[in-house]
């Protein structure tokens, strides 16, 4: 409890201690993969993950709550992942998506998001395994849902679509592009708008890859 008072009661001693001890934490995972023997196309992927986490502020979360034990860590990032998703939902629902400030926010925490399925593809050798499946694929799933409420909100927002869209409609394209399941009552117009579906597909497939690695790995263990 002390330590926690701490954070709020002296913020520029703790603030700064969180966000150095943060930062060398991921440097040692840079470290790591820079010392190893990959080469090629995977070290110069790996390399990127490893430095483009310095950009996000999951690094500081895990670093602050760690302190408390590794509960408290994973509660906070579930947290945080649920607000992740709760976010684009609000800004569809709400028409917020007409403020070019929203919508680079949504394109930064997307970019997070994306990221860290790229690591836990590409990086899984340098942390630790997962405690529990079911959590992770539960996280997994809220990450996926996170991505169909993003792209949703740049649908509306930029207009890329053939017809006037509502907050549901929006949504309801963007998860019929996520499962490419493609009904084609709705389609991308323009170059932008499909430039946007596209991305969009690509992030699906890496989820799809996601997924089946993990089953995998579970039959495996099995």
């Amino acid at each position: 409890m002390a330590n926690f008072t701490r954070i709020f009661i002296n913020p520029h001693s703790d603030a700064h201690h969180s966000v150095e001890s943060a930062y060398k934490h991921q440097s040692t995972y840079l470290r790591k993969v820079w010392n190893d023997d990959s080469y090629g196309l995977e070290r110069l992927m790996r390399l990127f993950l490893c430095l483009a986490q310095f950009a996000f502020p999951i690094l500081l979360i895990r670093e602050i709550f760690g302190r408390f034990g590794g509960i408290p860590r994973k509660l906070a990032v579930e947290f945080y992942t649920l607000l992740k998703l709760l976010f684009p939902l609000v800004v569809l629902f709400s028409g917020l998506f007409r403020y070019p400030l929203i919508i680079v926010l949504i394109v930064y925490l997307l970019s997070e998001t994306v990221l860290h399925i790229l690591n836990l593809i590409f990086l899984s050798d340098i942390h630790s395994a997962a405690v529990s499946y079911r959590r992770s694929m539960l996280l997994l799933f809220v990450h996926y849902i996170e991505v169909v409420a993003d792209f949703a909100v740049f649908y509306i927002g930029f207009n890329l679509l053939n017809e006037p869209l509502t907050w549901v409609s929006a949504f309801y394209f963007s998860m019929v592009v996520n499962t490419t399941v493609g009904f084609g009552d709705i389609h991308a117009k323009g170059t932008a708008g499909q430039l946007v579906v596209s991305a969009q597909l690509l992030i699906a497939i890496i989820f799809i890859i996601l997924f089946i690695d993990y089953f995998s790995q579970k039959v495996n263990e099995r």
